[in-house]
């Protein structure tokens, strides 16, 4: 993070507190998040966002927002801050004195002569606290506390009805509540605080990014009444939200442990600890808010997330979660059971790259194949002899799939007109990732000795390769096509060929290689990741905004992806060695001041194709930071071979 601490300058400036959000996620499913001056401009904003038991990955708002008052005399000091439709648009709040989310988020508010810190955790259990300490003062004050529930799909708004069920239930030290059938309970907790029954409809929030993302933006919110509690200088209070009750007495104890652990302090302490919040035990979360669990995201960050922050029995226990999903040789794209949506043609191909990673980190070359080796194969046979949605290999070895309104790629969006990049056919990285696959499973056949997998896939690879490069390259233009239907080749460059350079086993020759790159680099590359098309087709698009039709379009029509960079890192560095080190080490490093810029200390989902690249969609994504993790391990490791290499050298010349 590049400021560890925003003070009351900025922090008085809407413009700027309410374009930064704070996001805390823990592994029960639950968050919390809205931005950093309080002011919620999401639909997704709330101080408790939880899963429900109703069907889907969907999260639920059941505690919006909790709002604060600090009385001092019979002087009234309202602290929290919303848009109204039809009213001016706020201030940004006067008390603020200092806001810091270096580990958690904390507020400080000057009021004349007091001092008030707030600070809020989200426990293993998926409770919210918020703890007030008067810091400062002279004499006692009372803070009142006024929550404001909604008990709504993340998706959808509530407006203001007599369905509602606003009966308050009393349990001890607080109140519970409930508002529609379904749900559960919402308790609301104070030590030493009294409660005042006081219900009513707080009307016509207003969220301006869904405003400006073309969806609905106004909703209704209810209030139960209000809580009341004295607060002596030096003291604290904590406030309770959760889906139990909660023994109130050690809530000192339960905030304490939460606030615990190290203060981040460079870029890689932040990604290590932005990886926890995407960790479920048998998932992964795409990203915040909107993304569930999705197949493809899953494997591309399993390596980042788990393997290189030591969580192998977490990689092995989403793997085997996910391989039981496995359905004619894919994986699906999103979904579970009888929600799974299996339209992607290459999840199930990094699947096996990700186990290839495994492989390569901890040698179990014969194990990986005798726990694995029967879906592995069950993988590549069906892509072989044909499955779902097209997807075969043809005469030349190579993968094709797709058809009319079919998106199966990872550029998969969908405008009303139809897919914006179809890709149908034989996608270059499908290829890529085709060839890869079949490399490594020949080689972990043969570490354990399966002869008939190795005499039934052994030609492929020389087959493959050679077609690969009839196919895709081209010895005029110097890159590969994006992808190839029958006798149409698209020449668009895009960063999906940098695949057929990163993967462990390539089909290119090393001059192919640095051409790829050479083109990768001087048209897609910026200090925030690849665009997906060069600024010089006239298709590109610079801005990720607007509508959804609109943000569609503009998807992988020129928007940079930062995820990207872990295989541009491998690339380069297998096409122009260790001098590239410095050049990658720039761009890793400068994604220290991403952590200030959208959602403090997470990286997001894309970024605009143009200078200067303003933080775009999920203000948290998995593949994003699980990328830059491997980025700097790929650098880190690099450096150290250089290091010993260069070690030997001397030694051997000194003998």
């Amino acid at each position: 993070m590049l400021y560890n601490c925003f003070h009351s300058p900025l922090m008085q400036d809407l413009n700027f507190s309410a374009s930064r959000e704070y996001l805390l996620a823990g592994p029960s499913g639950t968050w919390s998040a809205s931005t950093i001056s309080g002011c919620h401009t999401r639909k997704y904003h709330g101080l408790l966002v939880a899963p429900q038991s109703f069907p889907g990955d969907d999260n639920y708002v059941i505690l919006s927002s909790l709002d604060e008052t600090f009385i001092c005399d019979d002087q009234s000091f309202p602290l929290s801050i919303h848009r109204y439709t039809g009213s001016a648009t706020p201030t940004a709040q006067q008390y603020i004195h200092a806001f810091s989310a270096n580990p958690l988020p904390r507020w400080w508010y000057q009021l004349d002569e007091d001092l008030l810190l707030k600070e809020i955790v989200l426990d293993a259990h998926g409770s919210v606290m918020v703890r007030y300490t008067l810091l400062n003062g002279k004499k006692p004050v009372t803070l009142q506390l006024r929550p404001l529930v909604a008990f709504r799909n993340m998706h959808a708004l509530t407006r203001a009805n007599t369905a509602a069920n606003t009966v308050i239930r009393t349990v001890k030290q607080g109140i519970s509540i409930n508002l529609y059938p379904g749900y559960n309970d919402l308790f609301l907790q104070l030590k030493n605080g009294s409660f005042q029954a006081d219900g009513c409809w707080y009307y016509n929030f207003e969220y301006s990014w869904e405003k400006e993302r073309g969806y609905d933006y106004q909703e209704d919110l209810y209030s139960p009444g209000y809580f009341k509690v004295p607060l002596a200088p030096g003291e604290s209070v904590i406030f309770c939200a959760g889906l139990s009750a909660a023994n109130v007495s050690s809530l000192e104890e339960r905030f304490t442990k939460c606030s615990e652990g190290r203060k981040p302090e460079t870029l890689k302490d932040h990604l290590l600890l932005a990886a926890e919040q995407f960790l479920a035990p048998d998932r992964i979360k795409a990203g915040f808010y909107w993304f569930g669990s999705w197949g493809r995201d899953t494997c591309i960050s399993l390596p980042g997330l788990t393997l290189l922050t030591g969580k192998i029995n977490l990689f092995k226990s989403i793997v085997r979660q996910h391989l039981k999903q496995v359905k004619n040789g894919l994986l699906p794209n999103t979904g579970a059971g009888n929600y799974a949506q299996y339209n992607t043609v290459d999840a199930s191909l990094w699947l096996i790259w990700a186990l290839q990673q495994y492989v390569e980190r901890t040698h179990s070359w014969k194990e990986i194949w005798h726990e694995y080796g029967k879906t592995l194969k069950s993988i590549l046979t069906a892509y072989r002899d044909g499955t779902l949605f097209n997807i075969h290999m043809e005469e030349d070895g190579l993968i094709a799939a797709g058809g009319p309104g079919l998106a199966l790629t990872w550029m998969d969006a969908i405008a009303p007109e139809g897919p914006v990049t179809p890709r149908t056919g034989k996608a270059v990285e499908v290829n890529a990732l085709w060839y890869n696959a079949i490399c490594f499973c020949l080689n972990t056949a043969i570490e354990a000795n399966d002869q008939a997998f190795i005499e039934s896939w052994e030609a492929y690879p020389e087959k493959i390769a050679r077609s690969f490069t009839a196919c895709f390259w081209s010895n005029e233009k110097k890159y590969l096509a994006d992808s190839v239907n029958g006798d149409n080749a698209d020449w668009s460059v895009r960063p999906n060929q940098l695949f057929a350079v990163s993967m462990p086993s390539s089909p290119l020759l090393p001059a192919q290689q640095r051409a790829v790159m050479e083109k990768v680099k001087e048209e897609l590359l910026t200090p925030r990741g690849l665009r997906t098309l060069s600024p010089a087709d006239p298709q590109y698009r610079p801005e990720y905004s607007g509508d959804q039709p609109t943000r569609d379009r503009a998807y992988h029509q020129g928007t940079v992806w930062p995820w990207l960079l872990g295989h541009f890192t491998e690339a380069l560095l297998k096409a122009e060695g260790p001098v590239a080190l410095p050049f990658l080490e720039k761009i890793y490093d400068g994604f220290k001041y991403v952590l200030d810029e959208y959602c403090l200390n997470n990286i997001p989902e894309l970024f605009d194709g143009d200078f200067p690249h303003s933080a775009r969609g999920a203000v948290a994504q998995a593949w994003s930071v699980a990328e830059l993790i491997r980025m700097e391990h790929i650098i880190s490791g690099f450096k150290a071979l250089q290091l010993s290499s260069n070690t030997i050298n001397t030694l051997n010349q000194q003998i």
